[in-house]
């Protein structure tokens, strides 16, 4: 059974890291790309290439001070995990995650790797820093989320399917990563249940849909367009984080439910915060 003192009672650091998190698990290739295009209204040039990793940036800076602020071991880890995915962006660009591009070349292959060595250091720093009464349960739940991180054009899912294309499957799986996405959400689904619950793991597909389908239903609007830019891909990227923000909070009825059900303090996410004065 885990002590109270392994458990932050700060409840700002694990909304950050679990903030960060979602922003991390949704794709904004879209939006980088029509991010570039109204910058460059302003007479700015950005690529894609250089405004996505900006959204990782965001996502990063939440992530590391949320487990810093928990546990240093968790936050110097994170670190290196966002250091080792940007070297793993460096060989293999979201642009050379489309069927056109495949099969990658050895150095390609290497940042495919890269990438899932990323995504293992950052769960394995939320695995040490939010302790579970059952650990193997929620390495997988943090295993499924990370194989949930991204889309078929970047991070962990796209590098998955790229991976797998050159290693001879099928080249449409690339097309087809929604299977990754729901494979992992399943991992996670089933293991937030064992953690705490049907309500817990329900928030866990709820958010899937959302990320989804949401975007699909945004193009029933038509387009947004101004100036020549689409700014339906900036509704279609909150509608994904807010999908994402779900199944973190799923995570954190999870971890919740389970300190309760062995006697131990709740979760930070839930802790009530002092009162001012």
């Amino acid at each position: 059974m885990l002590s109270k003192s392994s458990v932050t009672s700060d409840p700002v650091s694990p909304r950050a890291a679990l903030g960060g998190t979602a922003i991390l698990m949704a794709c904004a290739c879209g939006t980088a790309t029509s991010t570039a295009k109204l910058v460059a209204l302003g007479g700015v040039g950005a690529s894609t290439r250089m405004l996505h990793p900006v959204f990782i940036g965001v996502a990063a800076g939440l992530i590391v001070y949320g487990l810093w602020r928990t546990l240093r071991l968790s936050g110097l880890l994170a670190v290196g995990a966002f250091v080792v995915l940007a070297l793993a962006a460096a060989l293999t660009p979201p642009s050379v995650m489309t069927t056109s591009a495949l099969p990658w070349s050895s150095s390609q292959v290497g940042g495919g790797g890269l990438y899932l060595l990323a995504a293992g250091i950052l769960g394995y720093a939320f695995w040490r820093a939010f302790p579970s009464p059952r650990p193997a349960t929620s390495a997988a739940a943090i295993g499924g989320a990370a194989l949930a991180t991204g889309c078929s054009c970047c991070l962990v899912t796209g590098a998955v399917a790229g991976l797998a294309v050159t290693g001879g499957a099928s080249a449409p799986l690339i097309e087809t990563t929604p299977v990754l996405f729901w494979t992992g959400l399943a991992v996670v689904t089933v293991a937030l249940f064992r953690l705490g619950g049907i309500r817990a793991a329900a928030w866990v597909p709820a958010g899937g849909l959302i990320v989804k389908y949401g975007p699909q239903v945004l193009k029933l609007t038509g387009d947004w367009t101004v100036s020549g830019v689409n700014l339906r891909s900036f509704g279609a990227y909150f509608a994904t984080v807010a999908g994402t923000s779900l199944i973190m909070y799923g995570f954190a009825s999870a971890f919740q439910a389970a300190r309760f059900s062995t006697g131990e303090v709740p979760w930070a996410p839930f802790a009530r915060e002092p009162a001012l004065g």
